[in-house]
């Protein structure tokens, strides 16, 4: 396999180059995208990574140029952190993927492997706008999505996906969205968390039984890898698998027939594999914890979602969303927040992600007055165990100089701020603060009021 390497800084490219080299890759370097273009007009290459921001022809100028000219030819940018959105744009005009600075190699190889085994031809050259089925899934900020994005391409093939992130990420219903899009969508999406049973009832609930194979099974029983055939099985927490357990899962995968717990007859089956797991299972299989080959027949592309505490814009749609669920559910419609409640429901790093959002809520749904008014009494008590920056006389958090988790907390009600007010003065006024301090602050925390009064 040849990749083509664009970066106008010879010391990264070369490091990359050589990094590559030593996974068994082909490597060609250009020092700009003009000489990457002249390169492509002489030899044909299977990858081209570049970097976003060079001298001359930026990264994105060339990605529209490789894809006027081979639209089937994918690419791979490669940027700091504070240029996700750019990186996002391009992959609407038909870049494969991205990775942000720094990255390790694990990273790079299995998006260049992801890279060859999506057929670039399903996706077109065109700019992929979101389907109608991904307005349920809360995607403002430039990471979700980009991580929808590439959802729906992979929907189109039946790799094997594994989806990674903290717990109550949204990783089942993220699974959910890829089996709706997919050719197997008519048929049967079967979920199963492996932590939730002990390892002989696992193996009975996954591979079935046959009556008389063990104490208890009086009759016998169709396993979830038959129930899902034709369709998707999602295994939740693969990470707890014992290594018996791992050495079953492996077989039923090599082969694509299963055996009844106590039978030698098997059947085959045809199913889309898609696992989660909220640990490094690179990592666990480094330290010998779990199988090398079972970890690469799973993870054929990897998707990794952000915990909520990085997706700022997308932690106030899901808290309208969740008031209005339970408003409704409550007989509370109307549910508001107050000030001081908004600036701890917002400042909060929440562990638990989007589950425990959701049940705090609920909680808040419960304790609210009769008019809907949720104050900090509605709160549970992880919320108030914060420390938020001081209240100004009318009401509003009021801004300090701050720094670690204060700061983060400032950080979330500026943006949310921004978010609900149709210009610059509304803001500052409901913050309780004048114009030349808020622009100071956005400045500090590189937040930008675009139209609509929405942050990007």
């Amino acid at each position: 396999m040849r990749i083509l390497l664009v970066d106008d800084q010879k010391s990264l490219r070369r490091s990359l180059s050589l990094m590559l080299q030593g996974a068994g890759f082909e490597t060609e370097e250009a020092e700009s995208g003009e000489e990457a273009l002249s390169h492509l007009g002489k030899q044909t290459v299977d990858l081209v990574i570049t970097d976003l921001r060079m001298d001359g022809m930026s990264g994105t100028d060339l990605l529209r140029e490789i894809k006027r000219i081979n639209p089937n030819l994918p690419v791979i940018l490669i940027t700091a952190y504070g240029s996700i959105d750019s990186a996002v744009d391009a992959m609407r005009l038909g870049a494969f993927d991205y990775l942000t600075k720094p990255f390790r190699e694990q990273d790079i190889l299995e998006k260049i492997y992801a890279s060859q085994a999506v057929p670039v031809s399903s996706v077109g050259s065109g700019a992929p706008e979101l389907s109608p089925e991904a307005e349920d899934i809360v995607a403002e900020t430039p990471q979700m999505r980009a991580t929808l994005i590439k959802a729906e391409r992979i929907a189109r093939t039946d790799i094997s996906v594994l989806i990674t992130g903290e717990t109550g990420t949204g990783k089942t219903r993220v699974a959910r969205f890829i089996h709706d899009n997919s050719a197997r969508r008519h048929a049967p999406f079967i979920s199963i968390n492996c932590a939730s049973l002990p390892e002989n009832l696992l193996e009975s609930e996954l591979f079935g039984h046959v009556k008389g194979s063990f104490t208890g099974a009086t009759e016998s029983r169709v396993g979830l890898f038959e129930e899902a055939d034709g369709g998707t099985l999602f295994l939740d927490e693969v990470d707890t698998l014992s290594p018996a357990m791992q050495a079953k899962l492996l077989s039923v995968l090599q082969e694509k027939i299963i055996r009844r717990v106590g039978s030698n007859k098997g059947k085959k089956v045809d199913i889309r594999i898609m696992s989660a797991s909220n640990q490094d299972l690179g990592l666990l299989m480094e330290k010998g914890h779990f199988r090398s080959d079972l970890y690469f027949r799973l993870n054929g592309i990897r998707l990794h979602l952000p915990p909520l505490r990085e997706r700022g814009q997308d932690l106030q749609h899901l808290l309208q969303r969740f008031l209005s669920i339970y408003g409704h559910k409550y007989g509370r419609s109307g549910l508001r927040l107050t000030p001081r409640a908004e600036a701890y429901v917002l400042g909060y790093a929440y562990p638990g992600n989007i589950r425990q959002l959701e049940s705090f809520v609920e909680q808040m749904a419960v304790f609210a007055d009769d008019a809907g008014h949720i104050d900090t009494d509605a709160l549970p008590e992880d919320l108030l165990q914060q420390t938020l920056p001081p209240v100004t006389r009318n009401g509003s958090a009021g801004l300090v100089e701050t720094t670690g988790s204060i700061a983060d907390s400032e950080r979330r009600m500026i943006e949310s701020t921004l978010l609900r007010s149709a210009n610059i003065g509304e803001a500052a006024r409901v913050l309780g603060i004048g114009r030349t301090t808020l622009w100071r602050k956005m400045r500090e925390y590189d937040l930008h009021f675009g139209p609509n009064g929405r942050n990007r």
